[in-house]
């Protein structure tokens, strides 16, 4: 694999899980951040689910190629979907005389582009990885069978006793 992909990759998924912590970041703030509890006095009373939350934080693990390839689909989805909203928010706007109908075409085509490009993209970091991914497996089934059978085998040889000396 490359590295291109893998950073390509590691940004998407931060901006996919920035744009869904911005909606609740006052909430994970106070969860994540005991100091900021033990100086606003919150810790001072006796609270379980306060304690709970802390203790229930569990740490991320890195993601696989199998993860970044699911990434990568639901981000084509994600943008079909917000392009679909998109078109419906500039239907609404035309149908309510907000904008005319140049401007209501300009945005469409503006918005389509954009979403053929960023389909586009992830489609071809999604081919490249699905790709590496199927390689590293032919690989290894290659070198799997490559091995010979009879190389695990382990010989053992008993150690001369002392009293086969003394005869």
């Amino acid at each position: 694999m490359t590295f291109r992909p893998i950073l390509l990759a590691v940004l998407f998924l931060s901006y996919l899980s920035y744009a869904t912590a911005s909606e609740t970041k006052t909430e994970k703030h106070v969860k994540a951040d005991p100091t900021a509890l033990l100086l606003s006095g919150a810790a001072s009373r006796p609270d379980d689910s306060l304690l709970s939350g802390v203790v229930s934080v569990k740490p991320e693990m890195p993601l696989g190629p199998a993860d970044i390839l699911k990434a990568y689909e639901i981000g084509m989805n994600m943008v079909v979907q917000q392009m679909s909203e998109d078109y419906r928010g500039i239907l609404q706007a035309h149908n309510a005389n907000q904008i005319s109908s140049d401007e209501a075409e300009y945005l469409l085509q503006q918005r389509y582009q954009t979403a053929i490009m960023q389909l586009q993209t992830l489609g071809a970091l999604h081919d490249v990885l699905k790709h590496d991914i199927d390689q590293a497996a032919a690989q290894a089934k290659q070198a799997n069978q490559n091995i010979d059978p009879g190389a695990d085998t382990v010989l053992t040889v008993p150690l001369p006793s002392s009293l086969s000396h003394r005869k």
